[in-house]
């Protein structure tokens, strides 16, 4: 009886329907919240960098090393990639080779 009734409702056909529904559902939900984060993280970020770009306003050039700033640069470049999902992706970087910066004579000797 069991059988006649699922042939006869579409059991199988309605229930993968409701599952794929569902999933629709998680789906949605999942890319509302991964958005939010987004914009979180983007916030974040700016608020962070205008801190970074106060102190660096006032820094002395004799604080700075040249460590330090490609320390700042490496982990502003880390957290963009994270912040637009280029580094889970699997996509490649379009730079490829050594990183090179020039200074101004301020930082000469250092």
């Amino acid at each position: 009886m069991w059988c006649n009734w699922s042939v006869k409702y579409e059991w199988v056909k309605r229930c993968g329907t409701y599952d794929t529904y569902l999933d629709q559902m998680k789906r949605r939900e999942r890319e509302k919240e991964f958005a939010e984060r987004e914009r979180i993280y983007q916030r974040i970020t700016e608020k962070v960098l205008g801190i970074v770009e106060k102190r660096l306003e006032g820094f002395d050039p004799e604080e700075l090393t040249q460590g330090n700033v490609m320390e700042w640069l490496k982990n502003s470049f880390d957290i963009e990639r994270v912040i637009f999902g280029k580094t889970d992706s699997g996509e490649k970087d379009n730079f490829a080779g050594q990183l090179e910066i020039n200074f101004v004579n301020d930082f000469e000797g250092l």
